[in-house]
């Protein structure tokens, strides 16, 4: 250990991070093809971008001024979308930064923080940051989350849960008896509805009854700006106004705002467009109901989880990198056969099913 190692916090200098999906230029480098012919289907992108009017939006903007700190115009639009008094809405620099705000509010050292694996791995990161203990209670064959060993798990020291719905990589909901089982405990329970566009199913409504409730939201999958990073959590008045409080003043640059604000302006389309990935989702379904070899778990987002009953998820995983389509493949033994394949544009369905063909 260097003597600047020594300096540093012992549970940061030595970090498990996590490792998101790579730009194309990388993938196609590691596959020896060329970055055009990349598809990436490993990270639950919208493949139609950005829209025009979203695009125009940024073109107008004063780049020499601070953004608002207090995000009037971004709350009062997002207010609009939800149906969610304003007081209840803070905006973050992606999901991202809404599970570390969270971490900061609640979340000391060793306490306890609670996922279910597999799921998203930011709350596991960002759980390590914080030096919190983190239990992941396994999910059930069907990956539902096993509720009684959840509670089992639950101490005076718990302050935690997340839970995606629909969950990533599974696609499966979160049900609402599940989730008042767990916030009637009185821990704060975040539920990450980075999906919903597409399952169109939530469980905000619970925000009437339970404070301990955060609602966690994105527009990198369906409003196709994922690289401005830009993500909202809905939760009770004190919750959010304390989440205020301790944000970074300026986290939402005023690009992002401008984006965020077209694409509620003009978020007919953007719906349609996410209706549409769905639709791919389930021509990827019809396929695989047709073919030996591999099978997918029932999903309410626009990616499948697939298994390979005659390849690891590794070998698989390369054999279609060797043809251009980039898949997303996880540590977790549990998932040594399985990839989750993201749903693409028409065209990419279509080059998908010829290539899953032979993989299989």
């Amino acid at each position: 250990m260097s003597q600047l190692e020594k300096l540093m916090r012992p549970h940061m200098a030595k970090i498990a991070t996590y490792h998101g999906a790579d730009p194309s230029a990388e993938l196609a480098r590691e596959a020896g093809i060329k970055p055009e012919d990349v598809i990436r289907l490993n990270a639950n992108e919208n493949p139609y971008g950005a829209d025009d009017k979203v695009s125009e939006a940024l073109t107008k903007l004063d780049l020499h001024l601070y953004p608002d700190t207090q995000q009037r115009n971004l709350r009062a639009g997002l207010s609009e979308y939800t149906g969610q008094p304003v007081e209840r809405i803070i905006a973050g620099a992606g999901g991202d930064e809404i599970i570390d705000l969270l971490m900061r509010l609640f979340v000391e050292r060793g306490q306890k923080v609670i996922d279910c694996e597999p799921t998203f791995g930011m709350y596991g990161f960002s759980a390590r940051l914080a030096d919190a203990e983190i239990t992941s209670v396994p999910r059930n064959e069907t990956w539902d989350i096993d509720t009684s060993a959840m509670l089992e798990a639950i101490d005076d020291q718990t302050r935690i849960v997340f839970l995606a719905s629909p969950n990533n990589p599974t696609g499966n909901l979160l049900t609402e008896p599940d989730a008042r089982a767990l916030l009637e405990t009185g821990i704060v329970v975040c539920v990450d509805e980075t999906y919903y566009e597409f399952a169109q199913t939530s469980l905000s409504h619970l925000l009437e009854e339970y404070e301990n409730l955060v609602i966690l939201r994105s527009f990198s999958k369906w409003a196709g700006i994922a690289g401005l990073r830009v993500g909202y959590a809905i939760g009770s008045e004190i919750l959010i106004g304390h989440l205020m409080d301790i944000k970074q003043p300026y986290n939402i640059n005023i690009a992002g705002e401008a984006a965020v604000l077209a694409a509620l302006k003009h978020r007919d389309k953007l719906l349609k467009r996410a209706a549409s990935l769905v639709e791919q989702r389930i021509r990827i379904e019809e396929l695989i109901d047709g073919l030996d070899g591999i099978s997918y778990y029932p999903s309410k987002g626009n990616f499948l989880l697939c298994r390979f009953e005659r390849r690891t998820a590794e070998e698989a995983y390369v054999r279609l990198a060797k043809h251009g389509i980039f898949v997303r493949r996880f540590p977790q033994s549990v998932l040594d056969h399985s990839l989750r394949i993201s749903a693409g544009t028409s065209e990419q369905t279509d080059r998908l099913i010829d290539v899953l063909r032979s993989v299989v």
